[in-house]
């Protein structure tokens, strides 16, 4: 599935601090499971979190508004709707898959549960819609983000040159993660120095190829634009960055929406 997000050009300040994405908030205890939902915590009193076997289930109803969805239910057939501008995913309460935008299909390898009349969902339901999600067992904290999300914060961090942030945050603690860091300064440095003051993003493009998220913005520089990729893994840190110019017949081709 491909998501398609414009983006209004934000400051640095905005996109690193401002939506209070970085870091985002600690989960309490570890024993009581918190959902960080792009950044923020989600509050959930009636409806927490719980885990089901190997499973970690999530209310829908309230996660799905704090996305903007307007969930639909019907008793009769099972059948639950989310719809966000036109966006539209469908799918059945003892269904195995989603549909997407009335088009794409994906899989639920994962079983939907009602408890106490209310519905939940595998965290692996936001995979399957496209946003990058993961949990702690060890914080007991679930974390969920929209891809612009993850690209904004990210591109944030690099324009401010804040690395060491960058790395506790993004990146794992193998030695492989740690000796990437430096390659990741050097292709940033290489690219924004001489393109001039970072303005912001221009748009974000995603998609899941088997267990990574794919993620390419177009950046907004000075004096030129740029096309950033991240490869982030099911547990929301990066694998992969490039950062390459785009050329002024790209840029033209690709107007803000």
């Amino acid at each position: 599935m491909k998501i398609k997000i414009a983006t209004v050009i934000l400051s640095i300040l905005l996109l690193a601090t401002g939506l209070g994405l970085l870091p985002p908030q600690r989960a309490q205890a570890a024993d009581n499971i918190k959902v960080i939902l792009n950044g923020q915590l989600l509050q959930l009193e009636e409806s927490a979190a719980y885990k089901s076997g190997s499973n970690l289930m999530i209310p829908l109803r309230e996660t799905a508004e704090a996305l903007k969805y307007t969930t639909t239910y019907q008793g009769s057939t099972g059948q639950i709707q989310l719809t966000r501008f036109k966006e539209t995913i469908d799918f059945k309460l003892s269904g195995d898959e989603v549909l997407l935008n009335g088009k794409d299909k994906v899989v639920l390898n994962d079983k939907i549960e009602v408890r106490q009349k209310r519905i939940y969902v595998p965290l692996s339901f936001f995979n399957a819609i496209g946003l990058i999600a993961s949990y702690n067992p060890g914080t007991g904290q679930a974390e969920i983000y929209a891809p612009e999300v993850t690209a904004g914060a990210v591109t944030g961090l690099l324009a401010a040159g804040k690395y060491q942030e960058l790395q506790e945050r993004y990146l794992s603690n193998t030695a492989s993660q740690q000796a990437f860091l430096p390659l990741i300064q050097k292709t940033w440095e290489s690219v924004a120095v001489p393109a001039g003051n970072y303005f912001g993003m221009k748009t974000t493009d995603s998609h899941w190829a088997q267990d990574k998220m794919i993620i390419q913005s177009v950046l907004i520089f000075e004096k030129s634009e740029a096309t950033l990729t991240l490869t982030v893994d099911t547990s929301g840190k990066i694998t992969g960055l490039t950062l390459a110019p785009l050329a002024a017949s790209e840029a033209a081709a690709s107007p803000v929406k």
